[in-house]
């Protein structure tokens, strides 16, 4: 979902997205990382905590650490 979110929303190159990339390697910011932690909240009907998503995590870092917040709820 969240490489969706990237070449979708965000128009990131599907090419240049995989699990291994960090948000920072993207050029993708603070400000959309928030945007995109809101919109994930949205569509899993989860919690994620402001900061959560950091520029410096990898995508699979990110969906794993969504993944646990969906397992907990």
């Amino acid at each position: 979902m969240i490489i969706e979110i990237l070449t979708t929303k965000y128009e990131v190159p599907a090419e240049d997205v995989s699990p291994e990339v960090a948000f920072d390697e993207l050029a993708v910011d603070s400000l959309t990382l928030l945007e995109m932690s809101l919109i994930l909240e949205k569509r899993l009907g989860i919690a994620i905590q402001e900061g959560a998503l950091e520029a410096g995590q990898t995508v699979g870092e990110a969906a794993e650490m969504i993944s646990s917040l969906g397992a907990a709820a």
